[in-house]
């Protein structure tokens, strides 16, 4: 494959011209204006409106290669926790406010280390094993973790459960949105022929459901942008044997469907939001994409690698994209603007989750059941991408 990255410095004129970004403490994301007109590579001018949309993106070539070294892990790392557990069911959440990371790791323990000194505070016994979801209410400090056939939540600050909220939500699929106070997950099926599923909204006080809006498909990833009320949903809108990635876009206060985006990987899909861009970040199968904040294409990059990525988050200080692969001993940062690959970090094995934390600008990973902690180091070229099968053919798995 060979790139052709479309509009790359319209993006920039885009931003600047549109007046897009976010303040406030971690996590919790202002946008001040956000211009409705948006350049995309499928088309010359997209006005967002609340009908349902429908883009569809190809996957543009390789990336320039910079020359270098990957850096090893044991060179930059400044924690290693042991957490356990099963290696494919590994999840990460932060709360930076309260210098806690929180590791659920497939069993019924939840594992809460401090950011700071890095030491285990607690291990959370849940009412049932974890099914890799974690969600934070960061005013509260509420906890709140996918357990088989529930909801548990624990107390940030007693590190205690208090209750369990009896909402079935699919694996992985679950996020808090603090502008409503809102839990959103996702639930859905796929018997060979016919895909269905939900975004769905719960009140976390009472267990009822508030939202409950057909997308198609089961999301296996739920995000939030609480200042523009809006919810994304991304998974597999599949027809047939591949995963056809596409993104929703639902405005939470209507609960309404205003755009979707198909992508189209063969794979499944992974995805993160920018706190201050409100960029969402979706991999595949030899794609990274951004999309704005109401799910219009800014770019469809190939990152040098054949997926799946198991994880990805970001780093919004230095607007870097952090992907974990799960078929080789690396993190990857990419360059958040136009997906660039800038920096590669060698593992002893394969990642199974990677979070960032914006207070401490620490990268969290977790490799061969331990959780690794970092800082990263922001001058790119740290790359040798043969490492990683650049420029094989990807085909689907």
């Amino acid at each position: 494959m060979r790139y052709a990255v479309i509009a790359s410095l319209l993006v920039i004129a885009l931003l600047v011209g549109a007046g897009v970004y976010l303040v406030g403490e971690a996590n919790e994301r202002t946008v001040t204006s956000v211009s409705t007109l948006v350049s995309t590579s499928t088309s010359t001018v997209t006005s967002v409106s609340i009908e349902v949309q429908t883009t569809t993106a190809t996957v543009n070539g390789a990336t320039t290669v910079i020359g270098g070294t990957p850096i090893p892990i044991t060179s930059v790392e400044t924690g290693n926790i042991s957490i356990g557990g099963s290696p494919y069911a590994y999840t990460i959440a932060v709360n930076p406010n309260a210098s806690r990371i929180y590791v659920a790791s497939g069993t019924n323990v939840l594992t809460v280390v401090d950011s700071v000194s890095h030491a285990v505070v607690e291990r959370v016994t849940l009412p049932a094993a974890s099914e890799g979801g974690i969600s934070i209410d960061y005013k509260m400090g509420t906890v709140y973790v996918l357990v088989q056939n529930g909801i548990a939540e624990i107390n940030g600050t007693t590190n205690q459960v208090v209750g369990e909220l009896p909402i079935n939500f699919s694996f992985g699929s679950i996020a808090f949105d603090s502008a409503t106070d809102t839990i959103y997950g996702s639930t859905g099926l796929y018997n060979g022929s016919t895909n269905t599923g939900s975004l769905i909204g719960v009140d976390p006080h009472t267990g009822t459901v508030t939202a409950n809006v057909s997308i198609g498909y089961w999301a296996t990833e739920v995000l939030v942008n609480p200042q523009l009320n809006l919810i994304y949903g991304v998974g597999c809108n599949q027809q047939g044997l591949f995963c056809d990635s596409t993104i929703s876009v639902v405005n939470a206060t209507n609960a309404r469907l205003m755009n979707e985006t198909t992508l189209g990987s063969a794979y499944y899909a992974t995805a993160t939001i920018d706190e201050k861009t409100g960029f969402i970040y979706v991999s595949g199968e030899s794609q990274l994409a951004a999309l704005n904040p109401y799910g219009t294409l800014i770019f469809n990059y190939y990152p040098d690698t054949c997926g799946p990525f198991i994880s990805m988050t970001d780093d919004p200080a230095q607007n870097q994209v952090i992907m974990a692969p799960q078929n080789y001993n690396f993190l990857l940062v990419y360059n958040g603007w136009f997906g660039n690959l800038l920096s590669m970090y060698s593992l002893p094995d394969s990642p199974q989750y990677v979070a960032f934390n914006p207070v401490t600008n620490e990268t969290y990973v977790i490799v061969s059941g331990s959780l690794l902690t970092f800082k990263g180091i922001t001058n790119p070229g740290h790359v040798n991408d043969t490492e990683i099968g650049a420029g094989q053919i990807c085909l689907p798995v």
